[in-house]
């Protein structure tokens, strides 16, 4: 099995934690790491040669498995450079709030060891298809694990109008919109006031972020009923897509975004067997400080 390493150079345990992980890997077994992120890690001042062993890949179609070494940020980055040719993905967690990332730090060698000894299972996700249209015109198409977010400049708001399974919504004002997976549920949507909805779930997520009017609602769709964002007023005639925290494209007044869900699932390794709930309690702090109480 060959493991393509996507990893985050910034993150303070990088180097060592891949020390652990070359250590675990026997032949005929493979660790590739991606070339960018090596070239990164090779300047920092507290480099001493970590990645003899590593083979250097552009590619991380050229592996099997692909391990994310970060946090959801760094997973991310992984499926966004998968693309459209998807890899099961392993996310080791070297932060502290990931949702997406299955591996404690402490817990790399029992992982990666499970996973090259086949003792791990495949976890779908949803992923969303977002197409970027002028009028009539294709303009371009992306993938989403979390979210696609539409916004403005700082402070500044936008007029959109709005479909859900091909009825119109109307118009509104808003700092912007996000439409998002399960997965996503627990990032950008949930700071906005959007609802925590598991992952076993196909659904599709449209928050509004601060909208102007009390009655529009964050809203729960069927994965295959499609959400349609029109931007029909902004500051300097211009608003951002943002899809998984990466800007993407411009959108300018009069075009539009078409979400709905991907015809194909990503598929994460699990190792470690957690409960979403468990993990909900241990990384929002529900309960945190209350007492039992009494019987």
């Amino acid at each position: 099995m060959d493991l393509a390493l996507v990893v985050n150079p910034r993150k303070s345990s990088t180097l060592r934690v891949l020390e652990r992980v070359r250590a675990c890997i026997p032949p005929p077994h493979r660790a590739l790491l991606w070339a960018p992120a090596a070239a990164l890690l090779r300047e920092r001042s507290d480099f001493a040669h970590q990645l003899d062993g590593y083979a250097c890949i552009d590619d991380v179609h050229a592996a099997d498995v692909v391990l994310a070494l970060g946090g959801d940020g760094t997973l991310l980055s992984a499926v966004r450079l998968l693309g459209s040719d998807l890899r099961p993905l392993l996310g080791i967690n070297l932060g502290s709030l990931g949702f997406l990332t299955d591996t404690p730090e402490d817990q790399v060698e029992d992982s990666v060891s499970r996973l090259l000894a086949g003792q791990y299972r495949l976890d779908p996700r949803m992923l969303l298809e977002a197409e970027h249209r002028s009028g009539e015109q294709h303009v371009a198409t992306v993938r989403a694990l979390n979210d696609v977010v539409l916004h403005g400049p700082a402070a500044r708001v936008l007029a959109v109008e709005l479909r859900a399974g091909g009825v119109d919504l109307g118009h509104t004002l808003a700092d912007g919109m996000i439409v998002a997976t399960p997965s996503g549920s627990t990032a950008y949507s949930l700071s906005a006031g959007g609802p925590i909805v598991s992952p076993r779930l196909r659904a599709v997520i449209l928050t509004p972020i601060s909208a102007h009017t009390l009655s529009l609602r964050p809203l729960v769709l069927g994965a295959d009923e499609g959400v349609e964002v029109r931007l029909v007023r902004a500051p300097s005639d211009q608003a951002d897509i943002s899809v998984d925290g990466h800007p993407v494209w411009p959108m300018r007044s009069g075009e539009s975004i078409l979400v709905r869900a991907a015809a194909s699932d990503l598929q994460l390794v699990v190792t470690q067997e957690q409960s979403f709930y468990r993990t909900l309690c241990s990384k929002l702090g529900w309960g945190h400080g209350r007492q039992a109480p009494r019987p």
